[in-house]
């Protein structure tokens, strides 16, 4: 494990460009870290689901008739 003054030596040994993406690396560490969010029901939220059926090489809408030479 680094300790902080072998971290400031390393760091002084950085160049310019790559000290800019050294900072905003820290930036984010030093955010909160986000909890997990519920999941969602998809079944509630896809409006559409449930609504065609797939028979063997053809997709039809439920409960609808139609003609497959239209």
């Amino acid at each position: 494990m680094i300790n902080r003054e072998q971290l400031k030596v390393e760091i002084d040994s950085v160049d310019e460009a790559h000290l800019e993406i050294l900072h905003r690396i820290i930036l984010t560490l030093k955010q909160p870290l986000l909890t997990s969010t519920p999941r969602t029901n998809f079944s509630e939220v896809n409006p559409l689901k449930g609504s065609v059926i797939f028979e063997h090489d053809l997709i039809s809408p439920v409960n609808v008739s139609w003609n497959a030479e239209q």
